[in-house]
């Protein structure tokens, strides 16, 4: 298997003119839903339409056929109510999971919303387990400390936190777990060290744009982060999400890279409770022995 040696990201690396770009999403966000609510109706706000997406992985060595389904972005906050994170864990719960990926981005503002989140996400059943990453929103609430909260909450409810490491699963996949490339510190060599080249593997990870480092490993990675821009207007959204969101939603993969990647669009909202052609989505993949 080969790897690649990556430094942190870190926020403190960015010039300013790329941190206002980076912290202008709320207001960008709250302008386009004023124009948005205005131009087509409350009618079209999307943000409680959850959509289960279907996707078939076929994995190299994998024993036997298994179920894996993705939740990510919860934003557990004032404009996402614990009743919807109820029906979230209720819709997966159907679909019988064996697996339950959680890529991050549990809260939005504070750490005080993570005991009603993982209340509810206690009750996810997966034969296999429960699997996190951090977000960048974990990390920076409660004044940027909050990290440490939200996975601990996380942990209580026996969700195993894969951070910068992986695990075997007893039917032999390797579930890897790479830090958040804005606010964590990502470090791929230490999260795939001990993985046999060739074994199967699912990556985890909050933000997209971590694919750039982790398209060298021949295995599937999966992300959040981007809501699938969460009022996404033709041409305005893509223009907005710029090179610092160069993965909208969907799958892509690099040129002459083994790797392939799969962007959720995620299920909670952040800074105003609207979502436009981005439904919510729960995302689940039947990975078949290739």
């Amino acid at each position: 298997m080969r790897k690649k040696r990556t430094q942190p990201a870190n926020l403190n690396e960015l010039d300013p003119a790329e941190k206002r770009r980076l912290f202008s999403r709320r207001r960008f966000l709250r302008g386009l839903a004023a124009v948005g609510a205005l131009a087509i109706g409350q009618e079209f706000n999307e943000r409680t339409h959850i959509r289960v997406s279907r996707q078939t992985i076929f994995v190299r060595r994998l024993p036997a056929p298994m179920r894996l389904a993705q939740l990510s972005d919860l934003h557990r906050s004032w404009c996402v109510e614990e009743s919807f994170i109820a029906r979230i864990v209720e819709e997966t719960n159907a679909l019988q999971p064996d697996v339950v990926a959680l890529t991050g981005d549990f809260v939005t503002i504070s750490s005080e919303y993570a005991a009603s989140c993982v209340q509810q996400l206690s009750r996810l059943r997966a034969r296999l387990g429960l699997y996190g990453v951090l977000g960048n929103h974990d990390y920076w609430c409660d004044s940027r400390k909050g990290g440490p909260a939200v996975a601990e909450a996380l942990t209580s409810v026996s969700v195993q936190m894969l951070t910068n490491r992986n695990l075997r699963l007893d039917n032999g996949l390797f579930l890897v777990g790479v830090d958040d490339c804005w606010a964590g510190r990502p470090d791929p060599e230490a999260a795939f060290r001990g993985v046999p080249a060739g074994a199967p593997a699912v990556t985890l990870t909050h933000n997209p744009n971590l694919f750039r480092d982790l398209c060298v490993y021949d295995c599937v990675t999966l992300a959040g982060h981007t809501h699938g821009g969460q009022i996404d207007l033709p041409f305005v959204t893509q223009i907005y999400l710029g090179r610092h969101n160069r993965y909208k939603a969907g799958w892509y993969g690099e040129p002459n890279r083994p790797g392939r990647l799969y962007v959720s669009r995620g299920l909670g909202v952040v800074g105003i409770p609207v979502r436009i052609r981005a439904t919510p989505e729960i995302a689940v993949f039947d990975l078949l022995p290739a």
